[in-house]
Order: C-alpha cells, then structure tokens, then sequence
C-alpha cells in the first residue's frame, strides 16, 4: 500500500473525520438537490413567461388587425354610399341634359329586311297546363 492510501485510511479510521465525510458529503447533495430544484423552478418561469409574452404579443396584433378591418369596413362603406351617389337617376340625367341629350318627341322605327318576326302562338305560355 502506498502512503497516500494508508493516510486515507487513517483519517476515515479516526472517530469524527468519518462523521464530518459523511455530512459534508450529504450537505454537497442538499445543496446539489436545491440547486437543480432551483433550475427547474426557474426553467418552468422562464417558460411560463415566454408563453405569457407571446400570448399578449399575439392578442394585442390580433386586436390591431381588427381595428385594420373596422375602418377597411367603413372605408367600405363610404366608396358604395358615393357610387350609389353617382349612379343616381336624378343625377344621371342631369349629366345626360349637361351633354345635350334630350327627351325623345317621336320614335323612328327602322325596317330591317328578312329579320324574322317573332311568332305571337310560341311566344303565348299557357299556364293551365302546368
């Protein structure tokens, strides 16, 4: 045996190194244990907080596109309520009579030779039968 193993020996052989190795040694895993508690605790709020940030992050967009498409309605609106504006009978023929046109007096009917002319008996549906 080497000197360095029979010193080892000796000390553990003594009657309070043997207790202090053995409470050192599980002070180390107490702390070791606490230590990997802690990382844990601390990992799990390091998640829960991310999932937190992203969660508002994710609302306050999600109420920012909302907003987007209330006044993308509105914008909406306001463009059909000018196109009825515009498409206005009243307002049609005023810009017709602004141009020159006129209510017709007289109609003037054009012949056009072979065009067929529609036949009154086909033309006629008779409900009764139905």
């Amino acid at each position: 045996m080497s000197s360095q193993t029979i010193h080892s020996i000796q000390t553990l052989l003594r009657p309070g190194s043997l207790a202090q190795t053995i409470n050192w040694r599980l002070e180390r895993k107490a702390a070791l244990g606490m230590m990997l508690i802690l990382i844990t605790l601390s990992l799990i709020g390091w998640l829960y907080l991310t999932q937190a940030s992203s969660l508002t992050t994710t609302s306050f967009q999600i109420e920012q596109l909302r907003a987007e498409l209330a006044a993308f309605k509105q914008q909406n609106a306001q463009l059909e309520l000018e196109v009825a504006q515009w498409d206005a009978l009243p307002r049609i023929e005023g810009r017709a009579r602004e141009l020159g046109f006129r209510p017709p007096n007289q109609a003037l009917y054009l012949p056009v030779p072979n065009y067929p002319a529609p036949n009154p008996a086909n033309s006629v549906i008779n409900i009764s039968t139905r």
